[in-house]
């Protein structure tokens, strides 16, 4: 009995026991729920009515019931808040969820969410997932972010967060995804790189991250051992490419995407990488050969894009097994076209110097969707397409092509895009054009084809009426030599939105069934031999129309009256405009009782112009003489030498001041230029005769790269005295010309330049928001503003208004260029509102050519605030 009452008690306690454990589980911790309405108050739009009235502790006091709540079964804490995508509007406060200790999932994503994220984000460490992609958060990132030690989760991209990256993400060793694409974050690429540790997704693009990948291997081994995925694309990324070294490790590497940046240099070899397989490095400033291992097959890719680059060399074949995307555009390749194709549906090898006989292509295997050979140097003739089955698009404008025009779509059935223009090509087109059911835009135009259009019999009253069939949309058969009318059938292609047929011997009566194509928008039938009215009720979507040329007659009908004269004029002598000939500029003259007042004001007009011009060039020529004799008589004060500027000196005008000048060189076509330094602030010299300068060889290769190479010829530093510091007072300035600081009447500086032999040095933009060649910099008017410890100071002035502050550092100040670019780049992502950035730097070939260029501020000077005004 003993046994049964005992068990009997344990199996009641057992049954207390999971009762109680049950209640606790279902009982809501206060904090948590104060904690939910606390943040339900910043939500102040709920368009699905999903959380506002949802969130009801007394209509719903069970929160599990809630919208995106979610609570652990067994603690009973919640562990996950998700408001995907729910059109939510407000300005959250982050702060009111750090009583959420066990909160292991915060999702927002897809909201219309405001304000900024609060570093109290950071005390959430059981965070493992957090996403706030797709909202409007502004402001930076907070550093405590980094502090989430459990976080495998971050995304906040497509956001208006600015600033530089946050530190510390090397803490973060159980992150597995890092998105903060679509932002406007900037910081060095390098540094991040090494703080990755175990990512296996790095999505950074569209932001404004600077800095080159040619880093150390150690730097970024910790990230090369796992990530699959490297998206840094649409950023400022300027130096080389990753080293060969360092571009092995990354051996799980899926997809590298870094188009659209300002990387320079060569390839290295990719044969390592065998999972690659997308490679995206267009819009850069990479040159050299292609590595052939991405050609060859030796590297599984499917997309290759190295477009809008400086790569040269031939492309022989291609012979990978697995590319679906080769996109090789905008370089310099040159050669025959690739003998080989194995397996391609997109090939874009358009903007190159590819020559040869177009029949090649009849020998490549693969089944292409997309060809694009678009200006190049292609000739021969066009031969079906007869292997080409699924061909889509065919691009071959702006070759060399002779030979009359095959029927490509009785080969190539699904072609929708064909575009033949300016080629050499002739003889008569195929009807097969127009009863197309695929076809949607042809373009012959600038070739010498000959005959008529062949609308006629071709069927397209039946075929190109019936709705299920795509409709041709563009028309472009200008610049040719057809003749004949133009059929009546054009009106069946009712889905025509442009019709070119300028520049063609065209004849006869336009026919009235062009007012069948409402969905015309352009419409140019110039230069032709038409005759006879234009047909009323054409489309009211024209936003082009241009008959000039032509000899049509009758009057213009009401909705073409809003053109200008040049949509009707030279030609068409016998048009009736209702209001008069339209002006050249307006839709139409005023009405004709007005026309003689209107002309009288114009005279008046006129008159005042007239008179207004001969007292404005009556006072400038004043002025100029007023100028000319200060000149002079600041050219007997300074001592200037009729022999000191050179090729201006001897026409007997003073040349224009000038950072760099350049000097015309019939023997060489290169720019040139020289920078003289420290002998220009000597009290005791105010001309260059006489004197040796630096001589500076530069050569632009391009505007987006960049870079600028210069070599330095013929140094020449003197610098024997204490020079004083030279510096005028600038427009405005509370400080005038002082003994103390300043030698009145200084000269400008001026710097001569030569042409150069070869290229050397180099220079760097650390903000791409600043735009000029080193031609503009070398015709900058110059100013010297003082001479410190560490070098000359300089202001120039470019041709755009915008003022630079020139640093040219003292000799033996600087002596390794990394270490000085580290510390450049380190300077220049500095960012307060005391300090004024550096926007970029030179490192030249010798020790007298390194710079440092900045804004010119207008403000007073460290002497005024010393020694205060001197007058």
């Amino acid at each position: 009995m003993n046994l049964s009452f005992s068990f009997a008690f344990s199996f009641y306690f057992l049954l207390l026991l999971l009762f109680l454990g049950l209640a606790s589980a279902s009982v809501f911790d206060p904090s948590e729920l104060r904690s939910l309405l606390e943040f339900k108050k910043g939500i102040k739009t709920d368009p699905f009515d999903k959380v506002l009235s949802v969130w009801d502790p007394d209509s719903r006091p069970d929160p599990t019931s809630w919208t995106g709540v979610t609570r652990d079964p067994d603690s009973g804490f919640i562990i996950s808040l998700n408001l995907d995508r729910l059109g939510l509007v407000g300005d959250l406060k982050f702060h009111t969820l750090t009583s959420l200790k066990n909160l292991r999932n915060l999702s927002l994503s897809g909201n219309a969410f405001t304000g900024r994220v609060t570093p109290a984000l950071g005390s959430i460490t059981s965070l493992q997932h957090l996403d706030l992609s797709d909202n409007q958060f502004v402001g930076t990132i907070p550093e405590r972010i980094t502090d989430l030690y459990g976080l495998n989760y971050l995304n906040l991209s497509g956001n208006k967060f600015e600033g530089g990256l946050p530190g510390g993400f090397r803490n973060l060793q159980q992150l597995r995804v890092l998105d903060l694409h679509n932002n406007a974050l900037r910081g060095d690429i390098g540094e991040l790189l090494g703080e990755l540790r175990n990512v296996e997704h790095v999505d950074l693009s569209y932001n404004k991250l600077y800095g080159g990948l040619s880093v150390a291997v150690e730097n970024v081994s910790g990230l090369a051992n796992t990530v699959r995925l490297v998206n840094l694309s649409h950023n400022q990324l300027n130096g080389g490419f990753f080293k060969e070294e360092a571009i092995g490790l990354f051996r799980n590497l899926q997809v590298l995407d870094l188009s659209d940046n300002l990387i320079a240099g060569e390839l290295p070899s990719f044969g390592s990488l065998l999972g690659l397989r997308v490679l995206r490095l267009g819009k850069n400033q990479l040159f050299g050969p292609l590595p052939l291992e991405l050609l060859e097959g030796f590297v599984p890719l499917e997309e290759l894009d190295l477009s809008h680059n400086g790569f040269t060399g031939s492309v022989r074949v291609i012979n990978s097994t697995t590319l679906k995307v080769l996109n090789l555009s905008s370089n310099q390749l040159s050669g025959d076209l690739p003998s080989s194709l194995r397996s391609c549906e997109t090939l874009d090898l358009s903007s190159n110097m590819i020559s040869g006989d177009i029949i090649v292509i009849q020998n490549w295997e693969a089944s292409l969707v997309v060809l694009d050979l678009s200006s190049n140097n292609l000739s021969g003739s066009l031969s079906n397409l007869s292997h080409f089955e699924d061909l889509n698009t065919f691009n071959l404008r702006n070759n060399s092509l002779v030979g009359g025009l095959p029927s490509l779509l009785d080969t190539s059935p699904r072609l929708s895009v064909v575009e033949l223009s300016l080629n050499q090509l002739s003889g008569p087109i195929p009807g097969s054009f127009f009863t197309s059911t695929t076809l949607k835009s042809l373009n012959l135009s600038g070739n010498h084809f000959t005959g008529q259009i062949p609308l006629q019999g071709s069927h397209v009253n039946e075929l190109l009426v019936m709705p299920s069939y795509p409709q041709m949309e563009s028309l472009d058969l200008s610049d040719n030599s057809f003749t004949g009318g133009l059929p009546a059938e054009i009106g069946n292609v009712a889905r025509l939105k442009l019709l070119n047929l300028a520049g063609n011997k065209l004849s006869g009566q336009l026919p009235s069934e062009l007012s069948k194509l409402s969905n015309l928008e352009y419409l140019d039938l110039s230069r032709n031999n038409f005759k006879g009215k234009i047909p009323d009720k054409l489309s009211t979507g024209l936003n082009g129309f241009n008959v000039s040329y032509n000899d049509l007659s009758g009057p213009v009908p009401e909705n073409l009256i809003g053109f200008p004269r040049s949509s009707f004029s030279p030609g068409n002598n016998l048009l009736v405009f209702p209001n008069g000939m339209p002006s050249t500029d307006s839709a139409q003259d005023q009405a004709p009782d007005n026309v003689r007042h209107h002309n009288s004001k114009s005279n008046i007009r006129v008159a005042i112009i007239v008179a207004s011009v001969v007292a404005a060039v009556m006072i400038v020529f004043v002025l100029l003489a007023y100028h000319r004799a200060q000149l002079k008589e600041f050219h007997g004060r300074s001592g200037f030498s009729e022999t000191s500027t050179g090729g201006d000196a001897k026409l007997g005008r003073l040349s224009r001041p000038s950072l760099f000048k350049f000097h015309s060189n019939v023997q060489t076509q290169q720019a040139s230029l020289s920078f003289s330094n420290d002998h220009l602030l000597n009290s005791n010299s105010r001309s260059l005769s006489g004197q040796q300068e630096f001589v500076t060889e530069i050569v632009e290769h391009g505007a987006p790269e960049r870079v600028t190479s210069s070599r330095y010829v013929n140094p020449n530093l003197l610098d024997n005295e204490p020079a004083t510091s030279g510096r005028k007072s600038s427009p405005g300035s509370p400080l005038p010309s002082s003994p103390r600081f300043i030698e009145s009447c200084e000269q400008p500086v001026i710097l001569d330049v030569y042409s150069p032999d070869r290229l050397a040095g180099e220079l760097f933009f650390l903000d791409t928001s600043l735009t000029f060649t080193i031609e503009e910099l070398s015709r900058a008017p110059a100013e010297v503003l003082g001479r410190g410890s560490h070098g000359t100071l300089y202001k120039a002035t470019l041709r755009n208004g915008h003022m630079l502050t020139v640093k040219w550092l003292r000799v033996g100040l600087v002596k390794h260029k990394k270490e000085f670019a580290k510390e450049v780049k380190r300077i220049g992502s500095v960012r307060h509102h005391n300090f004024v950035p550096v926007r970029a730097y030179y490192w030249g070939p010798r020790e007298q050519e390194r710079l440092l260029l900045a804004d010119y501020i207008r403000c007073d000077s460290l002497a005024l605030h010393l020694y205060g005004k001197i007058f």
